[in-house]
């Protein structure tokens, strides 16, 4: 497969308002079969996956790729597993301004060689147990949902 791989916060130019128009100027005029591997500037996509990737024959319009989930350099299970719409083709676009998502979400492959995500500083989630129990119902949603 011929992938690019790009950091947001590195590669696109500017301040990022929208994540969705931010990803999207990136795939928008891709040609036929070449992807993008969004990548976050506090994410590492280790070899063995940009490997995969290299040997993998296009069959979706877009990947979800699992994601390890760390703050603070500790495996958090409730994080835990995280999959997202990473390896994306022109076929697909982006949506939302924060949290986006992509349309249409059918069809798609999964890649289970992760991405690992390091959420460095304080965590968003500070609402000890209260936050945990909304943070695993949101997990339950996406399982249910077969995000």
């Amino acid at each position: 497969m011929k992938f690019t791989v790009v950091d947001l916060g590195r590669d696109y130019p500017g301040r990022i308002g929208d994540f969705a128009d931010a990803r999207n100027s990136f795939i928008k005029n891709l040609p036929d079969g070449e992807y993008v591997l969004f990548v976050d500037s506090d994410e590492e996509a280790p070899k063995m996956l940009l490997d995969y990737i290299g040997r993998l024959k296009p069959q979706f319009p877009y990947y979800w790729v699992r994601r390890v989930e760390l703050v603070n350099n500790k495996y958090v299970p409730v994080f835990n597993p995280n999959y997202n719409g990473k390896l994306c083709s022109n076929k697909i676009r982006f949506v939302g301004r924060v949290h986006e998502i992509i349309t249409p979400r059918e069809p798609h492959g999964v890649i289970d060689i992760p991405i690992i995500h390091n959420h460095s500083g304080p965590a968003s989630y500070s609402g000890g147990a209260q936050s945990m129990l909304k943070l695993g119902l949101l997990k339950v949603r996406e399982v249910v949902r077969g995000w």
